[in-house]
């Protein structure tokens, strides 16, 4: 059996494929508009993105400012001034940017007379919001690649139209993109509740809808098995529609307020923040997230979401930057992952010895209890041969035994000796069984503790 598990062991860590370097897939969801974000501010949120080590800044690209005129009506000329802020910066700062386009102009919305809110409302005409799309696409050229069809369209209070129109929107989008910007790609709308798979069928029930992305989109929050299981759902769902591309999370944060830590393994504040955030962006590139998006700063006075974000920025003069420990956690996760990937994947290698080893000493354990009670009824029936036999087959002074119950003896003492050597045979190796677990587990531990970190 030893040599069984060792042989497993090789074979095991022989076939484990070397671990190549990689980006991290870590970026910012930086809540950063085109249309009303100062510039001041922008600059603030590119450069703290830059610092984190984000390959990814997500900027919302209003649609309506572009091409909408103070009365509502279509602009004489695109109004790129917003957008080219964002590309200034991007540009800048070296990092890339994901588009989302979003708020089709009053002029286009099936529902023009509810202003402001017409912007949840779906496009009256899906190809010319698809033109408009493309527009903008060919406009940022090469310095703004990737596009986002609408956030979260499958939240009421993002996009209130139906399934089936937002399909029509992804499509159409999608087709205008390629046509003036064939290099680009187009990433599916951010799902924020992919646990309910109703939406997504009706979606993808649309001719076409389920080839009009490259990119699928996903938002998550919550414990950190809950995040990583649902994404790892989400994918196989996805798979079934016959996708089989890069899956993004452009939404993924965590309270640093302890009232709203739901995930028990992460409490305290801030450093269960810190911990949490960790653990998930491991979790999640390990699940084969392409890039998962952290909330950079907070949202709003109130709530689970005013202290989601990896810092605080402080909305006056300056736009001073208050981070907290999280900032550094990710910081640390972007700028080492080919070392922590690899620690996690040894980590996983020292798991499944583990319970190989754990499932080996189990039934060594078993063979060693059968054999020692083998040993005591072996024990047993020579004190009763030695008791059943005549005084001088007991070893009397001046008796002689006779050959009969020599022979008799003889055997049950071998016996007796043979269940012994088994059973030391079967401690042996089940204490060995025992110690390569107890190595592996350490093992374990310490992997645990360097991803962790300090």
């Amino acid at each position: 059996m030893l040599a069984r598990i060792a042989l497993a062991t090789c074979l095991l860590l022989a076939a484990l494929p070397a671990a190549g370097a990689q980006a991290a897939p870590v970026s910012s969801h930086a809540m950063v508009y085109t249309c009303c974000t100062p510039l001041e501010m922008k600059e603030r949120i590119f450069a703290e993105s830059a610092a984190l080590g984000a390959e990814f800044v997500r900027v919302d690209v209003q649609v309506n400012d572009v091409f909408e005129n103070d009365s509502g009506g279509p602009a004489p000329a695109p109004d790129w001034r917003g957008l080219d802020e964002g590309i200034a910066l991007a540009r800048q700062y070296r990092v890339k940017v994901l588009g989302i386009l979003l708020n089709p102009p009053s002029w286009l919305s099936t529902c023009p007379e509810r202003l402001p809110d017409h912007v949840r409302c779906p496009a009256s005409d899906p190809a010319e919001f698809g033109r408009l799309a493309g527009e903008i696409a060919a406009h940022a050229g090469s310095a703004i690649d990737h596009w986002e069809i609408i956030n979260e369209p499958d939240g009421r209070w993002a996009f209130e139209g139906s399934a089936e129109e937002y399909g029509q929107m992804l499509v159409a989008a999608n087709a205008a993109i390629k046509a003036r910007a064939p290099e680009d790609k187009v990433v599916l709308g951010g799902v924020m509740r992919p646990h309910e798979p109703a939406w997504l069928a009706q979606v993808f029930a649309l001719p076409g809808a389920a080839r009009s992305f490259d990119i699928a989109n996903v938002h998550l929050r919550g414990s950190v098995a809950a995040v990583v299981s649902r994404f790892s759902e989400f994918r196989a769902r996805l798979a079934g529609y016959g996708f089989n591309g890069p899956v993004w999370v452009t939404e993924h944060g965590y309270p640093a307020d302890p009232a709203f830590q739901t995930d028990p393994a992460f409490t305290g504040g801030d450093a269960g923040q810190a911990g949490y955030l960790t653990q998930s962006l491991v979790g999640l590139g390990e699940a084969g997230a392409g890039q998962i998006f952290v909330t950079l700063r907070d949202q709003g006075t109130a709530g689970e979401y005013a202290t989601e974000g990896l810092e605080h920025l402080v909305e006056a003069p300056g736009y001073a930057v208050q981070r907290r420990p999280a900032f550094a956690a990710v910081k640390r996760v972007a700028e080492g992952w080919d070392q922590i990937m690899a620690w996690r994947g040894e980590q996983r290698q020292h798991e499944h010895l583990q319970r190989m080893y754990e499932a080996a000493a189990g039934l060594a354990r078993v063979q060693a209890i059968v054999t020692r009670q083998r040993l005591r009824q072996a024990r047993a029936l020579a004190a009763e041969t030695r008791r059943r036999l005549p005084r001088a087959a007991r070893g009397d002074a001046g008796s002689v035994v006779p050959p009969r119950a020599d022979r008799e003896l003889a055997k049950a003492q071998a016996r007796v000796a043979r269940f012994r050597r088994e059973f030391g045979w079967h401690k042996a190796v089940l204490d060995d069984y025992r110690l390569r677990g107890a190595l592996h587990t350490a093992a374990v531990g310490d992997l645990m503790a360097r991803i962790a970190g300090p």
